[in-house]
């Protein structure tokens, strides 16, 4: 396995609302210095409630991978998918924001 790249106490980040499934999330993501994605959090607008536990958790899950070498295009390679292409999931729509974000920032840069 991969070493954990840890993300430095101060670092760039963005707060953004998304929705699936009828429900609406922020969703704030963490980078590292060089703008790679490091780290998400997502609240659901429910506080305390299960939803937000699972968004809150799945969150964690997805940021060990991102800190552990994982990259947003192959984490979503290997999430289901509803026929039409859409993510099934709360974790697949994250991780297709993710990857927006990232092609958007390559770009950008070029």
């Amino acid at each position: 396995m991969t070493a954990r790249r840890r993300l430095p106490h101060r670092r760039g980040a963005v707060a953004l609302d998304i929705e699936h499934d009828g429900h609406r999330y922020r969703m704030h993501v963490g980078y590292f210095p060089n703008g790679a994605v490091g780290e998400v959090f997502l609240d659901a607008t429910k506080q305390n409630s299960m939803l937000d536990a699972f968004a809150a958790d799945a969150a964690i899950l997805l940021s060990l991978l991102l800190q552990h070498g994982a990259l947003p295009g192959e984490i979503g390679h290997a999430l289901r998918r509803s026929p039409n292409g859409a993510p099934a999931s709360l974790i697949g729509a994250v991780v297709d924001e993710l990857h927006a974000t990232e092609r958007q920032q390559d770009r950008s840069a070029s």
